[in-house]
């Protein structure tokens, strides 16, 4: 059982290592969403394409290494996490679990806050995209004014770029 622990705390401490370029990661996206590096982004995007499957691969092997554990500790595998496997282990190993959490955590933090900042960019540059969109269909149609009794506006929906000075 040790060995399996001491192989567990070496498959997360690969995630760690893979979050850590996961954020760095992140934080090049954000960069390259201010600067509109469209080139920047794409190879951002493929790197977290390739991190994510490198990521879901040590899951997979961590998950199989968790569910041997709980049949060995005759728990159920939902049971076990690291708090849990930190009773059940000697000192090196505990502070070597417990430094992984709160590494995890951290990092948790940090993708989920970088990550929003992104989201919002992407949100911001796609409202800047549609309404310049809007403008510029607007602008080339060429629609009477007034109505036939030339006092009334037409209403036709469209947005209008005014110049209006006080």
């Amino acid at each position: 059982m040790e060995q399996k622990i001491l192989q567990l705390i070496k498959l997360i401490g690969e995630e760690v290592v893979i979050f850590e370029t996961f954020v760095e990661l992140l934080n090049r996206q954000q960069e390259a969403l201010v600067a509109n590096d469209m080139e920047l982004l794409a190879t951002v995007t493929q790197e977290q394409e390739k991190l994510a499957l490198r990521t879901s691969q040590i899951e997979r092997r961590r998950n199989e290494l968790v569910r041997v554990l709980s049949q060995e500790l005759n728990r159920d595998s939902n049971d076990i996490n690291l708090t849990e496997l930190a009773k059940l282990v000697a000192e090196p190993e505990l502070n070597q679990l417990r430094t992984l959490q709160t590494t995890l955590l951290g990092l948790h933090d940090q993708i989920a806050t970088t990550k929003s900042r992104n989201d919002f960019l992407i949100r911001k540059s796609m409202e800047y995209i549609n309404n310049t969109l809007t403008y510029l269909s607007a602008a080339g149609e060429k629609e009477a004014t007034y109505a036939p009794d030339k006092n009334k506006r037409v209403s036709n929906g469209h947005l209008a770029v005014v110049d209006r000075r006080m």
